[in-house]
């Protein structure tokens, strides 16, 4: 009976999720089942730089063996990695050799590594986000493969904090870092790899632009799910200003760490950036109200 009640701990809340609708089902189908209403605010998208040779030479490397580790910090940068690989003619199971080690960040970014046939070796267990993953980062002895030795690959958006490279150099690793994605205002412009949403990806999810955000008049409870540092901007950029009431969630320290900056103090952060995490940090949020 008491996993009944938790699980509709959400009953009463209309949650809105900055993402498009290819990018939100797991969270959509969670925060429903706990007996939230969810609607969806794509404020961001994905497209790949105007200049793509850098990240295929990398490509074209990593599969050569030439280093002992490639990172993917984001299920984005796994789908550009797929679509890239489909333009240079490489399946993208063959794209990291044997003797290459893998690490990701997050159980989505795993899942999707391990849907094309790939598997993860180095995984943050407790903070899943890339601080956790330099916490965790074996000793530069381990070298991997020959001809890889100290060095990573990492692959990420144009917006990527330096944070998780900088550390891995500091102890001893030669990290090369490529533009995968570029991260744009929705709907993206440029050649956009995601995949379109299909009828039944997020559900019963609406998806709404900001003006129809901004303009509805909730008739219950409402909170925003800040999922990035660069959401955080868009939607205040965007949304401002935010309806009286509203709850903000940041999904984790970076996203809270930039709602500081713009002087937003969340309501609740998450402990781990995934649909459970989300779902218990707006509980708490609903629990204790907005602190503005």
């Amino acid at each position: 009976m008491a996993g009944a009640k938790a699980r509709a701990d959400l009953a009463g809340l209309n949650v809105v999720l900055p993402r498009s609708p290819d990018r939100a089902a797991a969270m959509t189908a969670e925060l429903e089942s706990r007996g939230a209403a969810v609607a969806l605010l794509p404020l961001i998208d994905f497209q790949f730089p105007s200049d793509t040779g850098p990240l295929d030479s990398a490509l074209m490397s990593l599969r050569s063996g030439r280093f002992a580790w490639v990172i993917f910090t984001s299920v984005t940068t796994v789908r550009a990695m797929v679509r890239r690989c489909a333009a240079l003619g490489v399946p993208a199971a063959s794209a990291v050799p044997a003797g290459t080690r893998i690490a990701a960040v997050g159980a989505g970014t795993r899942k999707a590594l391990e849907d094309i046939g790939l598997d993860v070796d180095l995984m943050p267990e407790g903070d899943h986000s890339a601080r956790g993953l330099a916490e965790s980062w074996p000793h530069p002895e381990d070298t991997g493969p020959e001809g890889g030795a100290l060095r990573i690959l990492l692959p990420q958006a144009d917006l990527a904090d330096p944070g998780l490279r900088d550390n891995l150099t500091s102890l001893g690793w030669d990290v090369r870092a490529v533009t995968a994605y570029c991260t744009v205002d929705y709907p993206a412009t440029g050649v956009r790899f995601t995949p379109a949403a299909d009828a039944g990806t997020a559900g019963t999810a609406r998806v709404l632009t900001p003006r129809e955000f901004l303009a509805a008049a909730p008739a219950r409870p409402s909170a925003v799910v800040l999922t990035s540092p660069s959401i955080v901007r868009r939607f205040l950029r965007l949304c401002s200003p935010v309806p009286a009431g509203t709850l903000l969630v940041a999904i984790g320290d970076s996203t809270a760490a930039q709602m500081a900056e713009l002087d937003i103090t969340p309501d609740a952060v998450a402990d781990q950036p995934t649909p459970e995490g989300i779902a218990q940090a707006l509980a708490v949020a609903m629990s204790t109200g907005p602190t503005t």
